[in-house]
């Protein structure tokens, strides 16, 4: 389905997302939250904009449950009152943005149905946004088996040809019962229709058809380093490019080529070249260290700062805000699961406060 080429009018919503951005949690809120128990980290959130989440969790679950399922609701609440401050053009950017917590909801129910997840257990990694809404996630949840589940899913997917993909893609899988190849099947299909949807509204879009094309090329540049890694350490040979991601800007058999060289040093320049300058710090890191978590863990991090700083030098009437706005929302709720693992598993504070990403910063 392309999306309305007619001019998005984002000032509305912009304008209420601005003065929202007062709302995330800080270096202060985080320094308050860390080092309490569960207990206190939800009493804690209750005095920030988590209240009602934190009020409506309570009456279901207590201790670490509690404290994944407030999180997990304030970010559904935030982003889906941002998605109604749209109507239109505008209102067809955001869903575009906002559909890559549809495919993540999506992968989350077919791991926990393959894996057999028990069903509450479940819906604590699902963000209740768009379609799979806590009542149908558990309708899904409660099939005995995958194949009923997956028809579910299909009936009630909004879109008629991603159920058509579900379908197709499951069908391999119960041949192959590879759900690694399942779950790029869906990813993939996700991306090129999100990219095609984006390209297909002209004006005001620019930025998040950036962002989608960054983000794909970064997993495919992490993917073909993945399996050199691989391939020294099993001295196989491979295709490099067989699990790319489609849409983005760099070729996939590009990235796959360049991985093949001799020496990480030379990888590291070739990928620069082909890529962006942004990645030549990370990946020459990468390059003395083979680390490839920390490789991952910069990218991202880079990613997500670009995005958020354009509540500052984004076109205030475009995407660029809804997009900030998402990812910090996001960033918050990666710092609150590590605060929460904190809290649950005793982790020392400052390893934690480390890794924390002051999305609300810029």
């Amino acid at each position: 389905m392309a999306v309305a080429t007619l001019a998005a009018d984002f000032a509305y919503g912009n304008t209420r997302l601005r003065a929202r951005k007062g709302e995330f949690l800080g270096a202060a809120e985080y320094e308050r939250l860390l080092g309490k128990d569960v207990d206190g980290v939800l009493g804690a959130l209750a005095e920030t904009p988590y209240a009602p989440d934190v009020e409506a969790t309570l009456a279901r679950h207590h201790g670490a449950p509690a404290l994944n399922d407030a999180v997990r609701r304030h970010l559904a609440r935030t982003l889906e009152e941002m998605r109604s401050f749209y109507a239109g053009p505008a209102r067809e950017l955001v869903d575009v943005l906002l559909s890559r917590f549809d495919v993540g909801n999506l992968l989350a129910l077919l791991r926990a149905k393959a894996g057999g997840t028990p069903p509450e257990d479940a819906l604590l990694a699902l963000v209740p946004l768009g379609w799979a809404e806590d009542a149908l996630a558990r309708e899904i949840l409660r099939q005995h088996e995958l194949p009923g589940a997956v028809e579910l899913i299909v009936r009630w997917l909004p879109d008629a040809e991603q159920g058509r993909v579900v379908r197709a893609a499951f069908a391999e899988y119960e041949r192959t019962e590879d759900l690694a190849s399942l779950e790029h099947a869906l990813i993939a299909d996700h991306c090129r229709r999100a990219v095609e949807r984006v390209e297909s509204a002209g004006a005001g879009g620019e930025t998040l058809l950036e962002y989608l094309r960054r983000e794909i090329d970064e997993q495919n540049l992490l993917t073909v380093l993945r399996l050199r890694a691989d391939l020294e350490d099993r001295r196989q040979d491979a295709s490099a490019h067989a699990d790319a991601l489609p849409g983005g800007s760099v070729e996939p058999a590009a990235l796959a080529d360049a991985a093949r060289l001799p020496g990480r040093d030379a990888v590291a320049a070739r990928l620069v070249e082909l890529g962006r300058e942004s990645w030549r710090e990370p990946l020459e890191r990468w390059a003395a260290s083979g680390d490839l978590v920390l490789l991952e863990r910069e990218l991202g991090r880079a990613l997500a700062a670009g995005a958020v700083r354009l509540f500052l030098d984004g076109d205030p009437l475009a995407i660029d805000v809804p997009l900030a706005y998402t990812v910090a929302k996001q960033t918050e709720a990666r710092n609150m699961r590590l605060v929460a693992e904190s809290a649950v598993r005793g982790r020392d504070a400052g390893d934690v406060r480390a890794e924390l990403v002051q999305a609300g910063a810029a």
